[in-house]
């Protein structure tokens, strides 16, 4: 099974979590999975191809919606209701061990946030505000959340 970058991602994400019932929350957790890191690793957990865009609700990868329904069509992930996702089979996801310290600090960190707060984080940091509505949010804006997250080296 060849799973993208993203999708696994998303999969950690929804299983770090013991489930996500919230599609908002979860694109912000990628999100902020993906810039945290670039910011301190040079490289985000996403392939550097996939593409974030300037929503109305925050940066929002462009393969957002295809890769969580790829995870439901391959068994994955299981959606009850409209936006209720558990993850249904346990995969290898070969994620590095800094990757997967990222996705932990970033699922500590905002579990326990509302979407709209989630969303207000984003609309104050410089990857969000360094573009244009529709416009991409350029990973290079991330070594501007370094000084937002000084807890994260010691995490």
């Amino acid at each position: 099974m060849g799973l993208t970058k993203s999708q696994k991602l998303l999969y950690t994400i929804i299983q770090e979590l013991g489930g996500v019932n919230d599609k908002i929350k979860l694109a912000k957790f990628q999100y902020f999975s993906d810039f945290i890191h670039y910011a301190f690793h040079d490289k985000p957990i996403s392939d550097i191809s996939n593409i974030y865009e300037k929503r109305p609700f925050g940066p929002l990868a462009r393969s957002f919606n295809v890769d969580l329904n790829t995870l439901i069509s391959l068994g994955l992930v299981d959606q009850k209701g409209k936006y209720d996702y558990s993850a249904k089979k346990k995969i290898d996801n070969d994620l590095s061990s800094e990757e997967l310290k990222t996705i932990k600090y970033v699922t500590g960190k905002y579990a326990n946030c509302s979407y709209d707060i989630l969303a207000d984080i984003t609309h104050k940091q410089i990857p969000y505000l360094s573009t244009n509505e529709g416009g991409v949010v350029e990973y290079d804006t991330a070594y501007n959340l370094v000084d937002e997250y000084p807890d994260y080296q010691n995490a």
